[in-house]
């Protein structure tokens, strides 16, 4: 399959190679101002591949080169947001239609993200959505320039399903990362893939191989509320698979979203004796500065 990529007179600012490299990352998925990510310090920034979820509005090679580049010259990576474990009805494979006459892969609405369905993400036409066309979410990413992509709803597998248990919904979660690392690196050999959340998972060989980075929400505070610290079993359960990950030479990204002085101090200490390169937002992802 040949992936369409126009002819582009603007020179792409120079590639990093390793994750590893990156000190300080930024994520926003709303109101993107694409020169504020330029102008900002990160070494890595995670973003929508459009200024609104569109396919209208997505960003043009030129613009994500621009991106690419820091203020002093030296190269930012720059991925793109993927959802590969829900549905969005903002997004342009959506169909009016589904509705009144939903898929066979497309589930409920999340109660508490509006306008997100769970899907059977193991079922072929839902896998067809995300790559394989130059429609295609991926092929589109692909396409733009982006440096990669940061997969989330990776923890879909803890969705019940009454045809598959869970076991088998991981397994099919890890083959469906590991396809879109090995079709997205077909075509760019160096395509970074990392994941969000489902830390369990990190333990599957063939999906820790398949990933260059994992990003992890709500560590130390935000299961019960964005300033409630969590308990110590809920910390210890996550960080088990996260530091054993970070011990195979791959490193862990954090995402806090406090707000509070002592919070924000004490996930900035945490992370600082981790390693763990933190950003600290709110949760609506919708402001490149960290607080």
């Amino acid at each position: 399959m040949t992936l369409a990529v126009a002819a582009n007179p603007v020179a792409a600012a120079p590639a990093r190679t390793s994750l590893n490299e990156v000190a300080s990352w930024g994520y926003q998925l709303q109101h993107v101002d694409r020169e504020l990510v330029a102008a900002s310090h990160y070494d890595l920034m995670v973003i929508d591949f459009s200024q609104d979820g569109s396919a209208g509005t997505a960003f043009t090679w030129a613009e994500v080169q621009a991106m690419r580049r820091k203020p002093d010259g030296s190269s930012r990576i720059v991925l793109a947001y993927l959802s590969i474990g829900e549905a969005e009805d903002y997004r342009s494979y959506w169909q009016d239609s589904w509705a009144a006459s939903p898929p066979d892969w497309l589930g409920q609405e999340n109660p508490d993200w509006p306008g997100n369905y769970a899907v059977r993400f193991w079922d072929t036409h839902w896998q067809s959505v995300i790559m394989g066309s130059p429609d295609a979410y991926l092929d589109r990413i692909v396409a733009a320039g982006f440096d990669g992509v940061y997969l989330d709803r990776i923890d879909a597998f803890d969705v019940d399903h009454p045809s598959l248990p869970r076991a088998t919904r991981m397994q099919r979660m890890a083959e469906f990362v590991s396809a879109i690392a090995a079709y997205a690196r077909g075509f760019e050999p160096g395509f970074f893939v990392m994941g969000q959340n489902g830390e369990e998972l990190l333990d599957n060989t063939a999906y820790a191989a398949a990933i260059e980075g994992v990003g992890k929400e709500d560590l130390f505070f935000g299961i019960d509320g964005d300033d409630a610290m969590n308990s110590t079993g809920e910390l210890r359960a996550s960080l088990g698979p996260l530091q054993r990950f970070k011990a195979s030479g791959k490193p862990v990204f954090l995402v806090e979203y406090v707000s509070t002085p002592d919070a924000m101090a004490r996930v900035r200490k945490n992370a600082a004796v981790l390693g763990f390169p933190l950003f600290i937002g709110n949760r609506e992802l919708d402001d490149v500065r960290s607080r």
